[in-house]
């Protein structure tokens, strides 16, 4: 073959390898652009992804943290006296299926059946009964064996502390955990069961297994749940043994507990199951389920408020001596004298306010769209409603200065009535509001009163690193960080 030679193209061989050409052309951008149409998203999804992480990464470095990736239930605010009010009371808009889908009580509470209004009077009723209005009294009752309780569980945790320089130092969210846990299992349950170490074990676990399901869920898709559950709380172990334990007492005669009969007749189980005898709704099982509900609502706040408490008094050595000398002048103590303590009472709501573990509050999910009276809000089915418990309690025609810490704000006018801690209001909805005001708030009060007071009249305190980060954000929670020590003295 003679390469020697080339024969140049006719028209026609120029028009064939032209088309060829266009062809082969045409065929590579539709294959770029269908491959364009098919990586762009996924390159655009991995961008925001990396980008939401390294956001979650800056915040969670700087004390907040939050979920950037995953769909956020509408959330409507109210304000005013009339729609708080109104917001409480509105059977369509569930207190019971907000918190369930919250913290996952399909999976936490057995599988409590939450998007329902039914028989919602008869357990308010059951609840306000046994907490409100029976439980001023029976606490009075308890008052000796639960400060007998106390400081033999806080003798317990100071023996476990580091001493240093002969001061203690201890973890103060462990040691407020398990400080409040012992008191209100007795309030709950009686000395018998809350003295049993797998029980006790259980009730200071569960609340724990729940708040860390409530992390896992918010993050990771639906259909993981069940499997996360399984793994965080150990297949549900510490539900499964609090409600086999109680469904065994609710399923027999009161007669029949190992408890003595002066604490017994005045604990929260011997009351719920005989305010029930009779009824056609309640049963073993219910009641046991029930009570979980409850033991997880009253176990978890106290302990969050006790332990920011004693951080607020920690750097104010002006009030530990204030308080000191009231309580000093109030000895000995009783429920009633502890209860009637102003200086006390001011700077625990005072710290509650100026640090609210939720900045919302009075959380209600719409079972079904709802307009409010006045015609101003209106609520889509599903989405949440509240109130902003942040600006309630920081609302300068409510507290003046709101941005200073002032206990005494709540008895500085002699002429007025004192604020009491306990108190519900349109401006501390930290106890909701109207007929679903937490019953508990006395049991809860009382708890945080009575560690403080055994605390102060003991000890100085002191943060172990001033400088340290003592809390961090999870969305509108405020969350306490499990290293922060505090520095025991004791008094001389």
């Amino acid at each position: 073959m003679d390469f020697g030679h080339y024969e140049p193209l006719n028209n026609v061989e120029r028009c064939l390898l032209l088309f060829v050409f266009l062809v082969a052309v045409t065929y590579v951008y539709t294959e770029i652009k269908a491959w364009h149409i098919i990586l762009y998203p996924l390159y655009r999804n991995i961008s925001q992804f990396i980008s939401a992480g390294m956001s979650t990464v800056q915040d969670y470095r700087s004390g907040k943290y939050y979920k950037p990736w995953t769909y956020i239930t509408p959330v409507v605010i109210v304000s005013t006296k009339k729609q708080i009010a109104e917001l409480s009371e509105a059977a369509c808009l569930s207190q019971r299926a907000v918190y369930a889908d919250m913290f996952g009580f399909k999976h936490t509470m057995d599988k409590l059946e939450h998007n329902t209004s039914d028989h919602k009077v008869i357990r308010t009723r059951l609840y306000s009964r046994v907490l409100q209005v029976m439980g001023p009294d029976h606490l009075n009752a308890l008052y000796p064996y639960l400060l007998t309780r106390l400081k033999s569980n806080l003798d317990e945790q100071f023996r476990r502390g580091f001493i240093s320089k002969g001061c203690i130092s201890l973890p103060i969210a462990q040691t407020a955990r398990q400080v409040a846990s012992s008191l209100m299992g007795l309030m709950f349950f009686g000395e018998a069961l809350a003295s049993n170490d797998e029980f006790s074990n259980a009730l200071l676990r569960y609340p724990q297994d729940i708040v860390n399901c409530m992390a896992a869920f918010q993050i990771a898709p639906s259909f993981l749940s069940p499997l996360m559950h399984a793994i965080i709380t150990k297949r549900g172990r510490s539900m499964s043994l609090i409600q086999s334990r109680l469904f065994e007492h609710l399923s027999s005669q009161p007669s029949t507990w190992e408890e003595p009969e002066h604490t017994k007749q005045r604990t929260i189980l011997y009351n719920m199951a005989n305010l029930a005898k009779g009824s056609d709704y309640w049963n073993a099982s219910l009641l046991a389920q029930s009570l979980l509900g409850i033991w997880f609502a009253a176990s978890h706040q106290p302990w969050m408020n006790l332990h920011f408490i004693i951080l607020e008094i920690s750097v104010r050595k002006d009030w530990q001596t204030a308080l000191r000398q009231e309580l000093e002048q109030a000895s000995p103590l009783d429920y009633n004298r502890l209860e009637q303590l102003p200086l006390l009472d001011s700077f625990i709501k005072e710290t509650v306010r100026f640090n609210p573990l939720d900045k919302l509050a009075i959380r209600r999910k719409a079972m079904e769209s709802y307009t409010f009276s006045d015609r101003s809000v209106l609520v889509p089915a599903g989405a949440t409603v509240c109130v902003s418990a942040y600006d309630q309690m920081h609302n300068p025609q409510a507290y003046p200065e709101p941005d200073s810490f002032n206990p005494s704000r709540y008895f500085a006018n002699a002429d007025a009535t004192q604020s009491r801690f306990t108190d519900v209001s349109e401006y501390f909805p930290v106890w909701g509001y109207g007929s679903l005001a937490c019953p508990g708030r006395f049991h809860a009060s009382l708890v945080i009163k009575m560690v403080l007071s055994q605390l102060l009249l003991k000890y100085e305190m002191r943060l172990e690193d001033e400088k340290a980060r003592t809390r961090w954000s999870w969305e509108t929670f405020t969350m306490p960080y499990e290293s922060t020590r505090v520095i025991f003295k004791q008094l001389m």
